[in-house]
Parts: structure tokens; C-alpha cells; sequence
């Protein structure tokens, strides 16, 4: 644990910006030869760690009462904050994921408050996608790009990976509704050949 609290604070970006900016000061010294200058590697690197930009955390909003239009403008939204701060696999990735969302949300109001299907859709746009891309983001891009687990596997790998089963569970809710789609035609069809067949008797 405390071997990667100190790798995360190296692949930090305000460690990052503060070395830099110590740097310059080092660099400084030599070029001009003043001792002046070493003193000033602290401060640099001091001011560089808290000027450096801060990582904003995706927020969560509650479940309740959200229309499918809410949750198109949240995952919107949500795409529009990342687009410039995920790499373009982890991007298409959660793009695919709102494209079937998208297509489910015209479903939505077909479905009673307490069915699993709507509780996991509702559950991925409000809760599941961005806590999974704010604990991604929450990390330094150095450190989620280069640095392998105890798996061998990087964060950035596995953010992909926990995309994809959230997708692959997103698709199998679209193959469930086209299912009961399907089964209510069949049901259908066998109606009306039983009512037309009964209709005969009539003539």
C-alpha cells in the first residue's frame, strides 16, 4: 500500500508541475551561476504542486423520478466531460454504451418502477458508469496508463474491461425486451388464429 501511494503521488500531476517548475530554478543556478537560485528549487517546486490543475470528480445524481430525457442529457453530458480526459478505446467505449442506452429509453415508460430492467439502466447512468470513471480519473494518467497491478494488468486495461461487461449487461437488457417484444407478437398471432378459426363456426 504504501509502495503505490507513493507512485501514485510521483505520477501525480502536481508532482509532476512541481518538478518542472523546481527544475527551472535548478537549471537557473547553473546558467547563472548564483546560489541565490537553490533556494529558490523549493518554492518553485512548491508553488508549481499547488498551481498544478486538480482532478474534478464526475458527480451523481439521484435515481428517482428521472425521465428517459434526463438520462440522455446525463450521459450527454457525461461524455461531453471525459471526451478530452479518457484515451479514444475507453471513449467508444462509453459512447457504445449510450447508444444502447439510447435505444432502450424509449422503452422505459413501458416498464413498472420495480423491474430489474429499468433499475439497472437507471443504476448504470446515475451511479455505475461515472463512480467507474471518476475512480479512473481520480488516478494520475501516468499511473493509469504504465503502471501494472497485482493483476499485470494497467487501470486503463481494466477500466475496458469493466466497460465492456456493463455494455455486454446493457445489450442482454435489449435482447430481453426484444424477446418479450417477440413473445407478445407470437401470443398475438396465436389469438388471432384462434378468434378467426372460432369465427368460421359462426358462418
Amino acid at each position: 500500500m504504501a509502495n503505490r501511494s507513493l507512485l501514485l503521488f510521483l505520477y501525480s500531476t502536481p508532482n509532476i508541475i512541481g518538478t518542472i517548475w523546481g527544475l527551472i530554478g535548478l537549471v537557473a543556478f547553473f546558467v547563472i551561476k548564483d546560489i541565490r537560485w537553490l533556494y529558490f528549487v523549493p518554492v518553485l517546486y512548491t508553488c508549481g504542486y499547488f498551481v498544478a490543475p486538480k482532478t474534478t470528480v464526475l458527480s451523481n445524481q439521484a435515481m428517482g423520478g428521472l425521465s428517459g430525457r434526463d438520462l440522455q442529457e446525463m450521459l450527454e453530458s457525461l461524455i461531453k466531460k471525459i471526451s478530452k480526459r479518457v484515451a479514444q478505446p475507453e471513449l467508444n467505449k462509453v459512447i457504445h454504451i449510450k447508444n444502447n442506452i439510447l435505444m432502450l429509453l424509449p422503452r422505459l415508460n413501458e416498464l413498472n418502477a420495480g423491474d430489474y430492467d429499468l433499475h439497472v439502466v437507471k443504476q448504470t447512468v446515475t451511479d455505475y458508469l461515472p463512480q467507474m470513471l471518476t475512480t479512473y480519473l481520480e488516478l494520475p494518467p501516468a499511473f493509469a496508463t504504465m503502471h501494472k497491478m497485482r493483476n499485470g494488468k494497467t487501470s486503463q486495461a481494466i477500466l475496458i474491461e469493466q466497460l465492456t461487461i456493463l455494455n455486454d449487461q446493457i445489450e442482454q437488457i435489449i435482447v430481453s425486451v426484444n424477446s418479450k417484444d417477440a413473445d407478445a407478437l407470437i401470443a398475438q398471432g396465436e389469438f388471432l388464429k384462434s378468434k378467426f378459426a372460432n369465427d368460421g363456426d359462426w358462418l
